[in-house]
């Protein structure tokens, strides 16, 4: 299961987070989270922590889910580049490993980090810092969102992901923290139940009714009206898609443009399904218009 996005996308939400997940890592004011782009060596360093002050120092942050014997070297590297284009502070590397199974231990950096707490590289263990969180704060939605990923039954995860979901929702979070969570425990579950539909996730979450179960298709029943009929049941899919995916990017990405909004609404329900797997990667509103443009609205069929 690919975890690197999610958790740059978490590091990224909230300071607490970044902090938390870090083991200490704190910047005093404000400060960005940004994927940096070195178009000159074609290299893109996906966690940097920008400080406004330029008296602290600017992190980069490897997340590593595999072994990968080269990853402290890479660090380095990243390290120089944005010294190198920030003359004015001070850089410091963070290694932020799933587990201890994935650091391969390069020295003299593995040696360094017990003897020198000076040492411009930091290594963490993600999994010791759950555990740690979940001993001092065991109802910090954090736990909740990982969840997906700490659970391997998928019966257990089954039964315990609306609840988990739920904690999310209600956990005093500013509101684009709540949104990232929500968004990576989404597509945490998603890829845990790869042979189930986006439709289905929802509905295990209490996110949507499904059809059979709402109002109005009890009402039509009970009126004798043919809703078996094919378009009928494509309309209705098509309707339950449209409605999910505004939902979801108006949590995502707050409110839409009058023309976004008249775009989703014109698309059939293949592409509607489509977006709502698409927009879990989107972070911004450019994001979404360059989904937009490559699926335009059908053109209108002239009356017979």
């Amino acid at each position: 299961m690919h975890t690197d996005k999610q958790i740059y996308l978490l590091l990224g939400a909230d300071p607490e987070f970044l902090c938390l997940l870090t083991d200490g890592l704190r910047i005093d004011g404000p400060y960005a989270f940004e994927a940096i782009d070195v178009k000159a060596l074609e290299r893109r360093i996906d966690g940097v922590v920008l400080p406004a002050d330029p008296a602290q120092a600017i992190w980069a942050i490897e997340v590593q889910a595999q072994k990968d014997d080269a990853i402290y070297h890479r660090l380095l590297v990243d390290m120089g580049l944005l010294g190198e284009r920030r003359l004015e502070q001070p850089v410091r590397g963070l290694l932020l490993f799933l587990s201890p199974e994935h650091d391969p231990q390069t020295e003299p950096w593995h040696s360094t980090f017990a003897r020198d707490p000076q040492c411009p590289i930091r290594r963490v263990y993600l999994i010791e810092v759950l555990e740690q969180l979940r001993q001092t704060q065991p109802e910090h939605p954090l736990l909740a969102t990982f969840l997906p990923y700490l659970v391997e039954d998928r019966e257990r995860l089954r039964e315990q992901a609306p609840l988990a979901y739920g904690q999310i929702q209600q956990a005093p979070l500013p509101e684009q923290a709540r949104r990232h969570c929500l968004d990576v425990f989404q597509s945490w579950l998603l890829a845990r139940f790869q042979d189930q539909t986006l439709e289905e996730i929802l509905s295990m979450l209490g996110e949507m009714t499904p059809l059979e179960q709402t109002r109005a298709y009890q009402e039509i029943v009970a009126k004798n009206q043919p809703i078996w009929l094919e378009e009928g049941r494509e309309e209705g899919r098509r309707r339950e898609a449209e409605r999910v995916a505004l939902r979801l990017l108006r949590r995502r990405l707050g409110s839409l443009t009058k023309a976004q909004q008249a775009h989703i609404q014109a698309l059939p329900v293949d592409p509607l399904e489509d977006l709502i797997e698409a927009l879990l990667d989107f972070s911004t509103d450019a994001d979404l218009e360059t989904w937009l443009a490559a699926h335009p609205k059908p053109t209108p069929q002239p009356n017979a």
